[in-house]
This record gives C-alpha cells, sequence and structure tokens, in this order.
C-alpha cells in the first residue's frame, strides 16, 4: 500500500466498520421490534459500510486477487451504493407526520404502504445494478487492479464511461431524492429533535451528492483526454461522500440515544409508580425478570403488575376524587389523555389513602380512571400517571375533596 493510499484506507475502514456497527445495531432493535424502518436501516447501513470497505485499496486488491476478476471491488462498491440509495428512499418514503419517531424506525408503517414503497423503488434501482453489471464485464478491463483511480484510468473507453455514468446517475437521483423527501417530511414534524434529524439526513444527502458532482466532472474530462481534474474523482469526491455518510450517521445515533434516554426515564417512572402500588398490594407481583433483561422487557412486566394493583384497590378509589381531577384538570387546560392520567393518580393517591385509613370512600369508582386505555398507549398513560402522582394538581384535587 502506498503512502497515498493510507488516508483513504483509513478513512474508508472507519467508516464501513461504523455503518457495520450500526447496522448489527438496528437488527437487533429489528428482532425485538419487528418494524420495517428498522430492518430498512440495518440494510441501509450494511449495503453502505460494504461499499466503503471493498473500497479500501487493500481489500479492493483482495478482492481481485480472490475472484480473478481485475477491479471486481468497483463494480461490489458501486452496487452496494446503489443499493443502499434504494434502502434509504422506501425508508423516507414511508415516513409520514403520523410517525413522529420516523427516525428512529420506532412505529410500524401499514403493510400495504409498504408494499407499495417497495414496488415504486425497487424495480428501477435493481435494473441499474444489473445494467451496471454487464457494462462492468463487457469492458475488457485489463489485469491490474487500480483502487482509487478506477474512473479516471478507464474513463477513456467507452463502455466504462458509460457504466460510470449509468451509476453515477442512479446514485445522483437517488440522493436528491432522499434529500428532497427528507427537506419536504421534516416540515410535519413539531418535535425539534425529529425535525432536526430529517434535516440532518436531508443535508447529508445533499453533501453527498458533491461525489457524483466531482467524478462526473473528472471522468468527463479523461474521457476528452485531460487529467489535470482526476483529483475531483480521487480526493475532493470521496472526501465529499465520507462527510455526508458521518452526517447521516450521526442523524440516527442521535435519534437512538434520545429513544434510549427516554425509554430509560419511562421506565424509572414505571418504577416508582409500581412501587407505589405493590405496597399496597404485594400479591399482583410477578416473578422478577431475568438478570440483564432490557428496559422495555421490564417496563411491560411493571405495567400488567400495575394495572392489576389498580384494579385490587378498585374498592378504596373515590369516584368523587375522578370527577374532582377531570374537573380541575379541564379547568387548567389539558388535554383529554392528560386530565385522564391526572384522574388516575389522583385516585390512585386517594385509594391508599382510604386503605391506610380504613374508611371506604362513599361513592366508590367502579372503572378506574384511563382503564380502558388501548394497549398501544398504555405505557405512556402510565408514565404520564407516574409523573403526576405527587404532583401539585393532584395535591389541589385531594385537598378539595377532604374539605368538602
Amino acid at each position: 500500500m502506498s503512502e497515498m493510499e493510507a488516508p483513504f484506507t483509513a478513512t474508508y475502514l472507519s467508516v464501513g466498520t461504523l455503518m457495520y456497527v450500526l447496522a448489527a445495531y438496528k437488527t437487533l432493535a429489528w428482532t425485538r421490534e419487528r418494524i420495517p424502518g428498522l430492518l430498512l436501516m440495518a440494510s441501509a447501513a450494511f449495503a453502505v459500510g460494504t461499499g466503503f470497505i471493498s473500497a479500501a485499496p487493500d481489500i479492493y486488491r483482495w478482492i481481485g486477487r480472490t475472484s480473478g476478476v481485475s477491479n471486481l471491488a468497483t463494480l461490489v462498491a458501486y452496487s452496494s451504493v446503489i443499493i443502499c440509495c434504494a434502502f434509504f428512499l422506501v425508508l423516507v418514503l414511508l415516513w409520514s407526520p403520523t410517525s413522529a419517531a420516523g427516525n428512529s424506525g420506532s412505529e410500524a408503517a401499514p403493510p400495504a404502504r409498504v408494499r407499495a414503497a417497495l414496488r415504486r423503488v425497487m424495480p428501477p434501482y435493481a435494473a441499474v445494478v444489473v445494467l451496471m453489471a454487464v457494462l462492468f464485464f463487457s469492458a475488457d478491463l485489463p489485469d491490474g487492479e487500480v483502487p482509487l483511480t478506477f474512473d479516471t484510468t478507464f474513463a477513456d473507453r467507452p463502455i466504462v464511461f458509460a457504466y460510470l455514468l449509468v451509476y453515477l446517475a442512479g446514485f445522483t437521483v437517488a440522493l436528491w431524492s432522499m434529500g428532497y423527501v427528507s427537506w419536504r417530511r421534516s416540515k410535519d414534524y413539531k418535535d425539534p429533535v425529529v425535525h432536526g434529524n430529517l434535516l440532518r439526513l436531508a443535508v447529508g444527502c445533499f453533501v453527498c451528492s458533491g461525489y457524483s458532482l466531482f467524478k462526473i466532472i473528472a471522468v468527463s474530462g479523461r474521457a476528452i483526454g485531460t487529467s489535470v481534474l482526476d483529483a475531483l474523482s480521487t480526493a475532493v469526491g470521496p472526501a465529499s461522500s465520507s462527510l455526508g455518510c458521518l452526517i447521516i450517521a450521526s442523524g440516527w445515533v442521535a435519534g437512538a440515544v434520545r429513544l434510549r434516554r427516554q425509554r430509560r426515564r419511562d421506565f424509572r417512572a414505571l418504577e416508582t409508580l409500581w412501587r407505589t402500588v405493590t405496597r399496597a398490594d404485594p400479591g399482583v407481583v410477578l416473578t422478577s425478570p431475568p438478570a440483564g433483561s432490557s428496559w422495555d422487557f421490564h417496563a411491560l412486566g411493571r405495567v400488567g403488575e400495575i394495572r392489576d394493583g389498580q384494579l385490587a384497590l378498585r374498592p378504596w378509589t373515590s369516584q368523587d376524587v375522578v370527577d374532582t381531577a377531570k374537573r380541575l384538570g379541564e379547568a387548567e387546560g389539558l388535554a383529554a389523555p392528560e386530565q385522564d392520567a391526572v384522574a388516575a393518580a389522583a385516585a390512585l393517591h386517594g385509594a391508599l389513602l382510604a386503605l391506610e385509613s380504613g374508611q371506604a370512600p362513599r361513592r366508590p369508582c367502579e372503572r378506574p380512571p384511563g382503564i380502558d386505555v388501548p394497549p398501544h398507549a398504555e405505557r405512556q398513560h402510565l408514565v404520564t400517571v407516574a409523573r403526576h402522582l405527587d404532583g401539585p394538581l393532584v395535591r389541589r384535587v385531594l385537598a378539595e375533596v377532604s374539605s368538602a
């Protein structure tokens, strides 16, 4: 490996390894939640990681020696990039304003939308890869690996020039499509983190597209017989694509970190509510989750036990407390789900006080507030209940009922 190639090898292997780690992380997440967005992210990251690693000069030469096909790594790298673009484009087409966690892939798109997006994207990009392969194997290239300089070395051959234009055209259209869709969809999100991550993805795509622009200029110059622009292909273009990929990956990592922190906060809130409920009725506690279980696994068990505890406290739950909580919540301008959470928190707090004093309420509540929350919103409802449990609004509710 020459001294000139060393920085490219280090950069390509670093970016490729980062993408493989990201692919593994998203695949693990997909095994827990079978959501198409997670699998698309994992596939896209794996494809782009393969593209970068196969383009690293040492790996590039190893692929050529092992396969016996000169410069085959170029086809591997460029096909991987096109495949990555296809997965990315399907992913951004699935995002919608109703999926506030779209950057993390934490909500599932309807199967019909997934199939429609795949039918729209996959056939044209599969055709691009097939056409690239046909042109590459028709080029009758001489022996000898030329990592970093394949494009400028052989661009004066019409078939290679056509091969490069097909690749760069497919890559450019995909990047600008993804960037445009991401930028447009970012306007539909009020969440500043999701909005910012979509903008980051758009910026990353536009920065990556500089790779295509510089490559086209350089190979066009070679096609007409000049080599003065070769550095645009061998240095400036790859630097642009590496920077763009890092910008895109930073958005994914930020989204994953944000989601992990949110789940940790939710679990801690649920733990507080769980301890409160089970203090009154320890019999609702199931067997402890296995050591090392995820927060999601623990939280799932906690939700069930909290619900059982609420039902066990139903004879001590006051309808007066529930009615007062809903009235004060409405006066505070709280949305209906928040009102239900305040009512549930006040009802639970009041039931515990009644149980400790041994005085049953004059009007027991037949149906605890929030008990009809649908399964997909249950955990968030209970997290909100936990955060109101010792809050000022619940204290006002209990004070007003006790003074009545």
